[in-house]
């Protein structure tokens, strides 16, 4: 066979219904995969899938999506062999050429009912089950790709340490060489935070992987715990952040190491809107297979830019309609100012409802945004809660309380949810995207480079990819706060003041928002995954 890079991710979003991502991780890698299709780059995926439910009738069905092979492998978990299925997708790109994602599976009657569950649900909480799931994508990855027939890969990438332990399979192979391991292996991580490295108890790893753990374990994972992205760096020969700012913060977290920045893209075919598309077709012909052409935005007519963005806008807001349970939750009966209505400026905050994203530092004075907003502003947020996430539910009962607080002054919508399809509408259709992390936790963000892609500018604190974008054009929207921690009041008092003149401009300065629509639409050029794949393969897999 002659693909050449095997990607290894706990996700992959390829359809709204399959239950195989979370969030951006998963879109990232959906469209880095779409990028090497449309490339003709020789790259597969490998994953797993979760079924849900152990019952059948209601566990998810990967048939419906999937071709099940015939081929198997088996992974010892403590003193049982554990038999994984496998399941083949492929993502085709523009002229045809496939990237095969194999998704593996626990979910088999030949297993042990615990065995079926450990590919039962994406991020299990239990660290035992966990940890089964990250043996399973990284050890049990690279047996299934020799049982498929891969045996010439030459760049085994890790995105995320979740799948780190490919490393284990890698050094049996490999008798131990852990040079030759290197050789062949890159890692990119995601994460500026902590907590949000995946650890274990070297007990655990010891008592459930057994023979199948190097003895020098403790020397690539960390001598106090196993620690997933350590084993992942000390086994890469490079590594990478997702942007620039990510990259310095990777340094200062892991020292010894070094780590390139290579900072993420959005697949620009996938996620520009059908109106956008049209007039990019007839005033940027050639844009879907060199998306470096966008950077001629600025030459697109006003009218058809303005006339494409009402028409996502006007879908938008038809959805949000037409779905009252997103709307004020009230005994009263809905009232005609309750509705979102094409004419008002719509800012979107679509993102995880965790501390460091603050979530919730547009309410922080609510007198202050009802005067600035009064009659001005409708607001949708986005977000979706696991049960047992206290902070979260509490972020979504307070956006419930401030929809009646502000009612009939500034319209607030709350999508309990996030998928790719209220995701797509959500980037089409705003006006303007919101993005407020604390600096510098957040690694890139990827949902405001769809939405500048489509028009839609972005109102974000200096921290991610957006540190990059308005150093490359400052016409393209707005930042505001401090580019550091602990700075919360100030940033409070910023992000009214940038929301005043971001109000001025929509409503006073049509033709300057219609132009910084275009310079957004510009940013494109640069923050698409054909440039984000094409420095991986230059910077990472020299192949």
């Amino acid at each position: 066979m002659t693909n050449k890079v095997a990607y290894f991710s706990m996700e992959f979003a390829i359809h709204p219904d399959i239950p195989n991502y979370a969030g951006g991780l998963g879109v990232l890698a959906t469209d880095l995969a779409r990028s090497a299709a449309d490339l003709g780059i020789p790259m597969i995926g490998v994953s797993l899938i979760y079924h849900g439910s152990d019952d059948r009738k209601r566990a998810f069905d990967p048939g419906k999506f999937f071709q099940k092979l015939p081929e198997t492998i088996t992974i010892g978990i403590e003193d049982r062999q554990v038999k994984i299925a496998c399941w083949k997708y492929d993502i085709e790109g523009k002229s045809g050429f496939k990237v095969p994602v194999y998704f593996l599976d626990s979910y088999l009657p030949e297993n042990k009912p615990w065995d079926r569950d450990l590919t039962r649900e994406l991020y299990d909480s239990n660290q035992y089950t966990r940890l089964c799931q990250e043996a399973i994508l990284g050890i049990g990855g690279v047996r299934m790709l020799r049982a498929l027939g891969y045996n010439d890969i030459s760049v085994f990438h890790m995105n995320e340490g979740h799948s780190s332990m490919l490393s284990f399979e890698r050094l049996k192979e490999e008798n131990g060489d852990l040079d030759k391991v290197r050789a062949k292996n890159v890692f990119t991580t995601h994460t500026p935070i902590p907590a949000g490295h995946d650890r274990f108890s070297h007990e655990l790893v010891q008592r459930v992987l057994n023979e199948m753990v190097p003895h020098r374990v403790e020397k690539l994972a960390g001598h106090e715990e196993f620690h997933t992205t350590k084993l992942a760096l000390c086994t890469s020969r490079v590594a990478n952040g997702v942007s620039k700012r990510h990259a310095e913060v990777c340094k200062k977290m892991f020292p010894q190491h070094d780590f390139l920045a290579i900072t993420n893209g959005v697949h620009h075919r996938s996620w520009v809107a059908g109106p956008m598309k049209k007039v990019f077709n007839k005033y940027l012909p050639g844009w879907e297979d060199n998306p470096e052409l966008l950077g001629e935005a600025l030459k697109l007519p006003d009218k058809a830019v303005l006339r494409a963005h009402r028409e996502s806008k006007k879908v938008l807001l038809d959805y949000i309609n037409s779905s009252p349970d997103y709307l004020v939750q009230s005994t009263l009966d809905m009232e005609e100012d309750d509705y979102f209505d094409a004419e008002t400026l719509t800012v979107t905050f679509s993102r995880r409802f965790v501390p460091y994203k603050r979530p919730l530092l547009l309410f922080e004075t609510v007198n202050r945004l009802r005067q600035i907003g009064f009659h001005k502003l409708q607001i949708i947020y986005s977000g979706i809660c696991h049960p047992g996430d206290s902070y979260c539910n509490g972020v979504m009962h307070e956006l419930k309380k401030l929809q009646l607080e502000l009612r009939g002054q500034v319209r607030l919508a709350v999508f309990p949810t996030r998928n790719l399809n209220n995701a797509a509408l959500m980037v089409a259709g705003s006006d303007v995207w919101l993005n407020n992390p604390e600096p510098p936790m957040e690694a890139c963000g990827t949902s405001g480079m769809k939405a500048a892609m489509n028009g839609c500018l972005n109102f974000s604190s200096p921290d991610g990819w957006w540190l990059e974008a308005i150093a490359m054009d400052k016409m393209a929207g707005w930042e505001f706060g401090c580019d550091v921690s602990g700075h919360d009041v100030f940033d409070c008092d910023a992000i009214y003041s940038g929301l005043k003149e971001v109000i001025r401009v929509y409503y006073k300065a049509p033709d300057e928002w219609i132009a910084r629509m275009k310079h957004s639409i510009a940013l494109g050029a640069y923050f698409n995954t054909h440039r984000n794949i094409l420095e991986y393969k230059e910077k990472m897999w020299n192949i």
